[in-house]
């Protein structure tokens, strides 16, 4: 009877307490949004998980552009650095949605004023335990700000992701080159050889005169210059790759897949819708402008809305009955205190990051505007060369050349259009290379990749 009693005093007491908690924990809505957030910080969901980074991939045989991507992305230790600061976040939010630390309460009252050490003396023992409950409401806020950090820092993450991708496709794209030019400087050596012979049978037939030997040799020698050049430019490039790859300097390195140049035909107008919904400056201020609402939530709670305090005691007194002893407390906010202030501060911050956002996005429409614009540039300029200026050079060298061994023309004249066509050629790497480079910028700028499409072959005309 006397615990049916008890309870039945308990039960107001236990339901206050039901409602409380309740109302001072997080969303489930808040609580899906931490789990999602912590399943996208794993470093498997960006390639970096550790058995990936500590793969032995192949590097020595034929080199695919993405292979070398992929393989920069996974060995970088600046992404998994920001993967784990994101998991930190998102370890702080389910912190700020916690309830506090409950907390226990001694008392001893009434003890001998000269033996206060005395505690077998006093009149009235006391244990209670106490629980705090902040305002409902306040704890979701920032639960749901720290979430939405978490995913500002995993765009953060994106943006790194895509300058490594871009610092990967640039070194690719060097390396190509530089093997390019070593390749057509080769093939230009063997032509002046074919050539010095040529004029050396007509030289002693009496033909040619000793200065044409001499211009000969002064082509070879440029040449040759040219080419220890180059050899130089592909020992640095594939130094920078290696270094990206976190490889040795003299580790081994493939040559490039000779594929066709690539160009992005997507129109800037969807680059644009692209890079608002993909972009990690647009998607990270997206994300800070969410958590400075959330944070203004929960300062407004915690403004407006007491905090209480329940507690749950076990009374004695040595000589009466044991019993149980009730407590509750509630904050004021609304007399005095810095919840108007802190409410003021959100709002000024939750402006700034709305200032923010309108500036992103200018800077993210300039950056792929100007991207576009480059890129495009450099694919009508090689296309021009490709299609137009380097077939028709060719096929006046090839005139020259058998007008040359007919008598009909000079050597001046087929060392004029040789080196035309050795500068167009090279000029037409360096256009490939640079447009790589754009597309890169591009995808880049945007904040993913794109779809690619080969430029034209070379056609006559």
């Amino acid at each position: 009877m006397l615990f049916q009693r008890q309870t039945g005093a308990l039960s107001p007491f236990l339901a206050c307490l039901a409602a409380i908690a309740v109302n001072g924990c997080i969303s489930t809505q808040t609580k899906r949004a931490l789990d999602a957030s912590f399943e996208a910080t794993e470093p498997a969901a960006h390639g970096l998980a550790p058995e990936r980074r500590a793969q032995e991939v192949d590097l020595s045989g034929p080199l695919d552009r993405e292979l070398v991507i992929s393989q920069a992305v996974a060995r970088s230790s600046a992404l998994m650095l920001m993967a784990h600061r994101a998991r930190a976040l998102v370890h702080a939010g389910r912190a700020e949605g916690s309830l506090p630390a409950a907390e226990v309460e001694f008392q001893a009252w009434n003890l001998p004023l000269t033996r206060p050490y005395a505690l077998g003396q006093a009149d009235m023992y006391m244990l209670e335990l106490q629980q705090r409950f902040p305002p409902g409401g306040s704890l979701d806020g920032r639960a749901r700000a720290m979430a939405e950090e978490a995913r500002a820092v995993l765009a953060e993450l994106s943006i790194e992701e895509q300058l490594v991708a871009e610092r990967a496709a640039s070194a690719f794209a060097e390396y190509a080159q530089a093997l390019a030019e070593q390749r057509a400087l080769e093939r230009q050596t063997a032509l002046l050889d074919r050539m010095r012979g040529a004029v050396g049978a007509r030289y002693t037939t009496g033909g040619a005169s000793l200065s044409d030997v001499a211009r000969i040799d002064v082509e070879v020698a440029k040449t040759q210059r040219a080419r220890a050049r180059v050899a130089g430019d592909i020992a640095r490039s594939r130094a920078t790759l290696n270094a990206l790859l976190r490889r040795p300097a003299a580790a081994p390195l493939g040559e490039p897949r000779d594929i066709a140049p690539e160009t992005v035909r997507t129109p800037l107008a969807e680059l644009l819708r692209l890079a608002q919904l993909h972009r990690g400056s647009t998607v990270a201020a997206d994300a800070r402008v969410r958590a400075a609402d959330a944070r203004r939530d929960a300062v407004e709670a915690e403004a407006s809305v007491p905090e209480f305090m329940l507690g749950l005691g076990y009374w004695q007194a040595p000589n009466l009955r044991p019993g149980l002893g009730l407590s509750a407390s509630m904050s004021l906010p609304w007399l005095w205190g810095p919840g108007s202030e802190r409410l003021q501060q959100a709002q000024e911050e939750q402006s700034a990051e709305l200032a923010e956002r309108e500036s992103v996005g200018v800077d993210a429409q300039a950056e792929v505007s100007e991207a576009h614009a480059r890129m495009q540039s450099l694919q009508v300029q090689l296309e021009v060369i490709r299609l137009r200026a380097l077939p028709a050079t060719q096929r006046s060298m090839e005139a020259l050349t058998a007008a040359f061994a007919t008598g009909n023309s000079s050597l001046l004249e087929w060392v004029d259009v040789a080196r035309s066509a050795l500068d167009l050629e090279l000029e037409s790497i360096t256009l490939r290379g640079d447009l790589a480079r754009a597309v890169a910028s591009l995808e880049r700028a945007v904040g993913t990749r794109l779809p690619r499409e080969a430029l034209a072959q070379e056609v006559n005309p």
